[in-house]
């Protein structure tokens, strides 16, 4: 009978070990995923802020009541009759045509 209940002790300790065991794992792997999750949320928040900023940061030097002085200024300045207006910007896309014909004067064909 003595043996009987030893078995049965260690039987019940295995088992509440293994339980116990089980629910540790279970936390330790919803923690994982947590923090997974929260730093890729942190990631995406920070991308997105960086990708959306960039208007926010010229209105906001703007909007500061030293800068506007300054900027009121260099106008004044480009508004002279010296000042030669820049180039015009060259287009998004090269034609087409036009590399097609610089490639065969280059290649001789």
């Amino acid at each position: 009978m003595n043996w009987l209940k030893v078995v049965a002790v260690i039987i019940g300790a295995l088992i509440a070990f293994y339980i116990v065991g089980s629910v540790i794992h279970i936390i330790t792997a919803l923690f994982g995923v947590i923090v997974i999750l929260a730093v890729l949320g942190g990631a995406g928040y920070v991308a997105y802020k960086i990708a959306s900023s960039r208007r926010g940061r010229e209105l906001r030097g703007r909007s500061r009541g030293s800068g506007r002085g300054q900027d009121h200024e260099l106008r004044d300045d480009y508004r002279q009759a010296d000042y030669a207006p820049p180039p015009p910007p060259r287009p998004a896309r090269p034609n087409v045509d036009d590399e097609l014909n610089r490639m065969k004067r280059e290649m001789g064909g």
